[in-house]
This record gives structure tokens, C-alpha cells and sequence, in this order.
């Protein structure tokens, strides 16, 4: 692999937690508060080194406890190395890199159908809901933050048409006794599938930045919603291999809610693709499940009150 000089950072991360140095990295995805390298090791290993910002709320001690909760029950990265970065705010995972290839990448190359895949995702859903959840040490985080995080980000008016929504989630949502271990973010850019070795073809689960606990539902619809699988065939497939009781009303209303989520952080992106992409899907929903969605005000109305 071949790659622009190692980030100070990445070197420190290498050197300190695997105790090998880095020979060269690229980058392969940043967010705000975290980023992802490939990194080659001067042993010739290949690795993934994920850095976490000091001001992230989730870090990397956080994100391995989830993968060592998850080892054994759902396919995972092995964690190579784990901690604080010597000499650096940032936190760092190391984890195997297990290749190129994802579950979505798969359908593209058309080694494997969207019905398997979306399969494929209920399955690893449904195992990833048997995970012990005192093995990963999360805390709850109750709807109603849930709800606050998108009200900061959205106009009152967006709220006031989820209201029915959100009336319709806020009790299920915060049962106690159902709560599991929701990845948060399981689609098909999130399955990895090493080519070679001993794990060849077998679907790993990367990413658990959102992994949080939950009532089944308001994960099983996150993964319905980012893959476009709303519609009733397709949501069959995911929830038929999921295997297990669902409150349908309230994977409708789940999925109402991630709809209007996921074209917050659309809009706020700026990609107007992607904004135009999910005001779309916005519409769709809205035009489905019209109970789950208070129709506008009309402008003279407003103006009357």
C-alpha cells in the first residue's frame, strides 16, 4: 500500500498501542470528531487505526469494549491494540483490516442480490440484539434525547409535523425491559467481507459510533430507512430474517422519525444530491404513513391565530 506520509498522530498510535511502527496510511474516512486510516506496519501487516477526537463523546475505549461485547456473537474486527495515543489528547482503535469489499460493494459488483443483502442485514441485526448488554457498559440514552438532538437542528415546524410520531414512539420507546444493544447504523457500507483467509466471505460488522441501547424497533427501522427498504416487499425481507416479534406500528414510526433525521443531517451537509435524495424519501413517507405526519398549516391560517 502506498499513501501519504503517516499523520504524527497515526505513528504515535501504532508505535504506542502495537508497539510497531506505521510505514505509510490513507485516509479513509473523517467526520468531525473522529478519523479512519489504512495503515501499513513496518512487520508487513495491514491494519485500520480509527482516531478519536478528545472532545468526541464516544472514543476508541469505548467503541473496542462494544467489538469485545460483540466477538463470538456477531462477526467483528479482531482489536489489535486500544487506548489513549502517548503523548496525544486523541484516542485510537487498531483493529484487522479485513479488505476492501462491503456488502454494498458486493450488490454493485453483482456477486450478491439486494434481497440477500437486506436478508443478510436482519440476520445480523437480530444476532447483534443478543449481545449482552452489560458486556459493552453502555448507558441508556433515553428517547427524549434523542428527540432533542433533532429539535436543535430542525425549524419548529418540522417538529410540529413529527409530533403524531413522536406521541406514537415516546412510551414503546423508553420500555426498560426490552431494551438491547442497537448498532445504530448497520447498512451496507458497514458489513465488510474479507476476500482471503480463514474468514473469507464471512459478513463482519464495522462502525459502532451510534451502538447504543434501544427498543429492537427503533433499530431494526435506522437500517430500514438508510437502505430504502420502506416499502412493504422489501421491509418483508428484513424483518422476515430478523426472526423475532416486532411492533410494526412502531417500526412505521421509527422509520417516520430516522426519515426526518437523516434529511436533517442531509440538509446540513450541504450536498444538495443528497438533500434533494432524502426530501424524496421525506415526501414518500409522508404520503404512506399520512397518520404518522400532521399536515402544514396553510400560511393564511397561521397568519388568523
Amino acid at each position: 500500500m502506498t499513501g501519504a506520509a503517516v499523520e504524527p498522530v497515526v505513528a504515535r498510535a501504532c508505535s504506542g498501542l502495537l508497539s510497531v511502527g506505521a510505514v505509510s496510511s490513507r485516509r479513509l474516512k473523517a467526520g468531525s470528531r473522529s478519523a479512519v486510516y489504512r495503515v501499513a506496519l513496518a512487520d508487513g501487516r495491514r491494519v485500520i487505526v480509527k482516531v478519536f477526537s478528545d472532545t468526541a463523546s464516544r472514543n476508541a475505549i469505548s467503541e473496542g469494549r462494544v467489538i469485545e461485547a460483540a466477538a463470538g456473537i456477531v462477526p467483528v474486527p479482531a482489536v489489535l491494540g486500544c487506548g489513549l495515543v502517548p503523548g496525544h489528547p486523541a484516542t485510537a482503535l487498531v483493529t484487522a483490516d479485513l479488505g476492501d469489499l462491503t456488502l454494498d460493494g458486493a450488490i454493485k459488483a453483482g456477486r450478491i442480490t439486494r434481497r440477500q443483502a437486506l436478508e443478510h442485514l436482519g440476520i445480523l441485526l437480530a444476532r447483534f440484539h443478543q449481545i449482552p448488554d452489560r458486556r459493552a457498559g453502555l448507558p441508556v440514552r433515553p428517547f427524549t434525547e434523542h428527540v432533542a438532538w433533532l429539535a436543535r437542528r430542525c425549524s419548529r415546524e418540522v417538529m410540529d409535523r413529527l409530533e403524531p410520531a413522536l406521541d406514537a414512539m415516546a412510551d414503546p420507546c423508553a420500555e426498560q425491559d426490552r431494551m438491547v444493544l442497537g448498532h445504530g447504523d448497520l447498512h451496507g457500507d458497514n458489513i465488510v467481507i474479507p476476500e482471503h483467509g480463514p474468514d473469507a466471505g464471512l459478513l463482519h460488522v464495522i462502525d459502532f459510533a451510534q451502538t447504543t441501547l434501544c427498543v429492537p424497533e427503533f433499530d431494526v427501522a435506522q437500517t430500514l430507512t438508510v437502505t430504502s427498504a420502506v416499502e412493504p416487499e422489501e421491509r418483508q425481507y428484513v424483518t422476515a430474517a430478523y426472526g423475532r416479534s416486532l411492533d410494526e406500528a412502531l417500526v412505521e414510526a421509527s422509520v417516520a422519525f430516522h426519515t426526518v433525521r437523516c434529511w436533517t443531517h442531509a440538509v446540513a451537509s450541504g450536498d444538495e444530491p443528497s438533500r434533494a435524495r432524502w426530501a424524496a424519501r421525506l415526501h414518500r413517507a409522508a404520503e404512506r404513513t399520512p397518520h404518522l405526519f400532521r399536515t402544514p398549516t396553510p400560511m393564511n391560517e397561521r397568519s388568523r391565530r
